[in-house]
């Protein structure tokens, strides 16, 4: 499980600086111009390489842990905001970093010996049922649906896609994960969860975006980690998973809201 976890971390200063290249980028220019900029380019490539990374990590440690860490990416883009675009840091969210990086240490305790169960075809093919239902829905509700049914398809869209790599029986290895069946259900759930974010920052409030986002990726892979695919938690410790799990997303819900966080969400 140590490496699953290492793997988490990985991703999610990845994740963060991605987001960090993508605004600075982004403040530079105006519409599709946006996506000409070098700096928005990198900031694609090393958010693919944070996604490469987080699928083997699902498949070497419980859902919950990897969840909940990548999450915390906020806390990388918020604290490294002040030094690369004109916003500041308020004493809030250093509180709110201080928030996230204790629950994610009593999240990782948490976590027990990992018994990964096979799904069998049936569950797989449910999940690819739901997430082409869910990418019609998207397609559907993209243009007139309000911010918060948006966020909601995104959060679930996200969950799709830990749940399809950690229902992934392989070796663990990337090509193995990559290759698998469930790859479909990773790339429409991805689509859904990006196409569905960018539009609730688009029409509301980001720290609300981020709160549904926030919750549903990481409560619904973890439920189903738990119940189905054979991820544990340590004896005598689930309630204090519990109240970890809502400390770590009270947190980033928070740095999210500052304007360090709506910075890098924005641009």
């Amino acid at each position: 499980m140590i490496w699953g976890l290492l793997l988490a971390l990985v991703a999610c200063v990845l994740y963060g600086v991605a987001t960090l290249l993508q605004a600075v980028g982004a403040s530079k220019a105006q519409g599709l111009n946006t996506f000409t900029q070098p700096l928005v380019l990198i900031g694609l490539v090393v958010d693919g390489a944070a996604f490469l990374v987080s699928l083997v990590a699902y498949d070497r440690a419980p859902l919950f842990l990897v969840q909940t860490i990548i999450a915390a990416a906020v806390v990388i883009s918020v604290l490294g905001a002040p030094r690369v675009l004109p916003v500041s840091l308020r004493t809030v969210d250093m509180v709110g970093a201080g928030i996230v990086l204790v629950g994610l240490v009593v999240v990782a305790g948490a976590a027990g010996r990992e018994h990964p169960t096979g799904p069998g075809g049936r569950f797989v093919m449910v999940l690819v049922i739901i997430a082409l239902v869910l990418g019609a829905i998207t397609a559907v509700a993209y243009l007139r649906a309000p911010a918060w049914v948006m966020a909601t398809l995104s959060g679930l869209g996200f969950s799709l896609v830990a749940i399809g790599a950690r229902a992934a029986e392989t070796d663990g290895s990337l090509l193995r994960v990559i290759f698998h069946p469930v790859a479909i259900i990773v790339l429409v759930g991805g689509a859904v969860g990006v196409v569905g974010n960018i539009r609730a920052l688009e029409k509301g409030s980001v720290a609300i975006a981020a709160a549904i986002v926030s919750v549903l990726e990481v409560v619904i892979p973890s439920a189903v980690g738990i119940s189905m695919l054979g991820d544990e938690v340590r004896a005598g410790w689930g309630l204090a998973l519990v109240i970890a799990m809502t400390v770590a997303l009270s947190g980033c819900v928070l740095l999210a809201a500052s304007p360090a966080g709506k910075a890098t969400a924005e641009a």
